[in-house]
């Protein structure tokens, strides 16, 4: 009595659930623990099968197995769903274990049921979250493989199905036979010597898809590592830069061609540049060569006028050598040959070389000139040359006017160290007078945008500034400087 009264005390002690059944199957006793859980009486559980203790989900199965472990001998194992005193149904692990007498015959089952619902709905959260991270994955724009230590493989379903292969085709180096032939070798190379540095590896290869063609990708693989430093896992991500690589390539072709284009512009502009720049004295000594011809033509021929003419033909035609010299220089960046020079007689000068042009275009001349400006340092020629090229603009832009008087104004005042000319029409206008300035850029149809770019070449290599703005009744008002140096202004005080 005392060891059966010892017994029970240790079977109440259990906290898992425990029960004695008849050899049948029958409910022969329960712990305290069951009468806790289920909340009925012995009487009521010998009937478990027709109650709700058992979800009805995973009553049959459990009935099923119960019957085979009944009619085989062997022990009883499942996992099943019990409804508990609160209404709750829980996993629980039930084990039955037979009791066998000296002959080997069962005289009892011994049924051992643990509560692992927490496991339970650990496990169920632990599967949805790796079924929401494959999901994550598999959304994610871009082809993912994963490498352990041990050679296990992943990918997601977007390399699978840009690929068309499977993860064990891929397990080990199965992936190089995806690989274009051409970089193959050097994949191989460069994925060994990041493995044994632990170094991230980067770089573009070709792709078989899954349709046989080579697209080019951008793979980046990253080491994971322990706290010890060893490499546990290999993640890898792969993008398709197939469309990106054409796109680059077609823009290198286009750079190739517009820089073809632009070399050959170039020279047409600089060609264009140098006939307009000499196109004046050129056109002078055309013109002295006719008045020669004219002065020997007389009865008696008129020598002393011929000889006149003749070394103006000369100044002329050593002017113009003299302007492809200068721009020669100018484009080469050296540095202007300097001599001391008057600019009112360098704007009168001017002023007579396009005489006649301005004449023809019906132009009215105004120069409004400061007296006793000091003489400068700068080359004479190409200073003339930026006068010629403004004033020149000046006559362009005031062509076809019909609205008011064609005027011209030219300018020039001293503004403490520098001395400030001015180039004013009463023409069109320009609507981006910043621009003007910039190489190829022309207001103009038939303009070749390179005249004014000149100008501005050859005002600052002397120190000085050239700029642009509108007149505020019509026209543009060109102005540069040059600068008076201290030797300059120091021998004229």
């Amino acid at each position: 009595m005392q060891n059966e009264l010892t017994l029970r005390q240790m079977v109440n002690g259990i906290s898992a659930l425990f029960a004695v059944m008849t050899p049948d199957g029958a409910v022969e006793d329960v712990n305290r623990a069951v009468l806790d859980y289920f909340g009925k009486t012995i009487e009521e559980l010998k009937e478990w099968a027709s109650t709700d203790a058992v979800h009805p989900d995973d009553l049959p199965g459990v009935i099923a197995v119960w019957s085979r472990s009944l009619e085989s001998g062997q022990p009883y194992d499942i996992e099943l769903r019990q409804r508990g005193a609160d209404g709750v149904y829980r996993w629980f692990h039930v084990q039955g274990l037979p009791v066998r007498d000296a002959e080997g015959r069962i005289i009892r089952w011994c049924v051992l049921q643990t509560n692992i619902d927490d496991r339970r709905r650990a496990e169920e959260a632990l599967r949805e979250s790796e079924r929401e991270l494959r999901q994550l994955i598999d959304s994610v724009p871009g082809m993912i493989v994963v490498a352990d230590s041990a050679g296990q493989q992943y990918a997601n379903k977007r390399f699978l199905d840009f690929t068309g292969a499977t993860v064990d085709e891929i397990r080990g180096f199965g992936g190089l036979s995806l690989i274009h032939p051409d970089e193959r070798e050097m994949v191989m190379n460069e994925w060994l010597r990041c493995n044994a540095l632990g170094q991230p590896m980067e770089l573009d290869h070709r792709l078989k898809r899954c349709d046989g063609i080579y697209r080019w990708v951008h793979i980046r693989i990253d080491p994971l590592l322990d706290d010890q430093g060893h490499i546990v896992r290999w993640y890898g991500l792969l993008t398709d830069v197939d469309v990106h690589r054409e796109m680059e390539e077609a823009l290198r072709s286009t750079r190739r061609k517009l820089s073809a284009a632009m070399q050959i512009a170039t020279v047409a502009e600089l060609s264009a540049s140098i006939a307009h720049e000499i196109n004046q004295p050129l056109a002078s000594v055309v013109t002295n060569a006719h008045a020669c011809q004219t002065w020997l033509a007389h009865d008696p021929p008129n020598l002393e006028r011929a000889l006149v003419t003749l070394e103006r033909i000369i100044r002329d035609g050593h002017s113009a050598a003299e302007v492809v010299r200068r721009i020669r220089a100018l484009f080469k960046e050296a540095p202007p040959v300097k001599a001391v020079m008057d600019v009112n007689q360098t704007v009168a000068e001017v002023l007579r070389v396009l005489a006649d042009e301005l004449r023809d275009n019906s132009i009215t001349v105004e120069a409004d000139l400061e007296s006793d400006l000091p003489l400068i340092a700068a080359d004479p020629v190409q200073i003339q040359q930026t006068l010629i090229n403004l004033v020149h603009n000046a006559i362009e832009a005031m062509v076809g006017l019909a609205d008011h008087a064609k005027l011209l104004v030219l300018t020039s005042r001293r503004k403490e160290s520098e001395i400030l000319i001015q180039v004013r029409d009463h023409g069109a206008g320009v609507k981006d007078p910043a621009l003007i300035f910039e190489p190829f850029f022309s207001t103009k149809a038939s303009g070749m945008g390179i005249g004014l770019s000149i100008c501005r070449s050859i005002v600052e290599a002397h120190g000085g500034r050239v700029w642009a703005t509108a007149n505020e009744e019509a026209g543009t008002t060109f102005s540069f400087t040059l600068s008076l140096s201290s030797d300059d202004m120091a021998s004229q005080a």
